[in-house]
């Protein structure tokens, strides 16, 4: 792995390189969605002292929003992405299967269940479609003004900033939020059988908190991807 292309895609070539890759995917998950529990409970909190009728301030709203739909792009990319050159766990069934049909000793599979096979496939299609603008919403977009429903202004352009949400819009990024996480731990649960087969034994996933702080040598490693993918700059 000295040059840099031959650095750009990790070698899911035996049990060791296997177990590597599951550590990275499963410990990071399970960092994401322990904030993304975070995020939840403040949304509930916040949508119990509202009722339905009422607004909310569209700060309130973007604050969540912002805070979730990180998590879900980070989580998206570890569960569902398939480049060649990403980390995740669509693309790491895909590479065993491979392993396993060349017989390479030592590597299995757990079996998924119809739902959970759907949800690893919903969550390569929503990976696509979230971390890209669709064209596909400007046409939706379009049909919606032929209909009177919206309309887009062109001279003047109004740039509009909305102060409020109804509480049905806060909730249905609520319950939205809920559904993802519900989905996502059963695809991180099967990554973590699979881990448990690569090691023989059952695995325990402890929480440990530390009051070490974290410094700039926790992003030697990113500024490292970085250079090898060709970017310059202070990459964090």
């Amino acid at each position: 792995m000295g040059k840099k292309q031959d650095k750009k895609q990790f070698p899911l070539t035996n049990k060791e390189n296997c177990a590597i890759y599951l550590t990275r995917i499963i410990s990071s998950c399970e960092l994401c969605m322990d904030r993304y529990k975070k995020y939840n409970r403040e949304t509930q909190a916040i949508l119990d002292k509202y009722q339905n009728g009422d607004v909310i301030a569209y700060d309130i709203y973007g604050d969540i929003c912002d805070k979730t739909c990180n998590i879900m792009s980070y989580l998206l990319n570890l569960l569902g992405d398939c480049q060649t050159t990403s980390i995740s766990y669509f693309k790491y069934r895909k590479q065993v299967q491979k392993l396993i049909n060349k017989g390479i000793v030592g590597i299995q599979l757990s079996s998924l269940d119809s739902e959970t096979e759907d949800v690893l496939a919903e969550f390569n299609k929503l990976r696509n479609w979230q971390n890209h603008v669709p064209e596909s919403l400007l046409i939706s977009e379009l049909e919606l003004i032929e209909k009177k429903k919206m309309n887009l202004p062109s001279n003047p352009m109004n740039i509009v900033h909305y102060n409020y949400v109804t509480y049905e819009y806060f909730m249905d990024l609520y319950a939205s939020n809920l559904d993802f996480c519900k989905n996502a731990r059963k695809i991180i649960q099967v990554a973590k059988r699979d881990y448990a087969l690569l090691m023989g034994e059952s695995i325990s996933y402890p929480r440990v908190y530390s009051d070490k702080p974290i410094t700039l040598e926790k992003s030697e490693p990113t500024k490292m991807s970085a250079q090898i993918q060709g970017l310059k700059g202070n990459n964090h």
